[in-house]
């Protein structure tokens, strides 16, 4: 299992006092639940569980109900990379998105990094861009057809 995040997130009233959290897997439950998430955005296998201390599964709860998952990896040089993000598609389009993308940079800030960085999708670069990446080579070896964003968390 993923190391478990010790810093907890204060959850936070917005669009008509719903009740966000962001949050690692505690149970099988959620793990099938991030796991489901991916999948159904992705169309992934199930993969195992992250076993790096680097590495933090977490997920997005609307009430109690998960409806994100998003992988933050830390990568040890004062930046970490968030990865897989994904809102379920029965909830997409609602600005859950950007809920969880505030909630995970703020995660990201509080590992001790001072920026995040995406691979994106030519598709959802423009969104990205709309919450403060840049376009950015951050990633030396990163292959064809992905955009890198980079974000100052500062």
């Amino acid at each position: 299992m993923g190391t478990r995040w010790k810093g907890r997130m204060p959850t936070e009233r917005t669009r008509g006092e719903q009740t966000y959290r962001l949050d690692s897997p505690r149970c099988d439950q959620d793990w099938h639940a991030y796991h489901g998430i991916r999948r159904k955005v992705f169309h992934l296998p199930r993969p195992d569980e992250p076993i790096s201390p680097d590495c933090h599964a977490l997920l997005l709860f609307l009430e109690d109900k998960p409806i994100g998952a998003i992988q933050v990896d830390d990568l040890r040089n004062a930046a970490a990379a968030l990865r897989l993000v994904a809102i379920d598609p029965a909830w997409q389009g609602g600005g859950h998105g950007r809920v969880m993308l505030e909630r995970a940079e703020q995660f990201v800030r509080d590992l001790g990094c001072c920026k995040a960085v995406v691979y994106a999708t030519p598709e959802a670069a423009g969104f990205y861009q709309t919450v403060g990446y840049d376009e950015e080579d951050w990633d030396e070896v990163c292959m064809g057809g992905i955009v890198q964003m980079l974000k100052n968390l500062e």
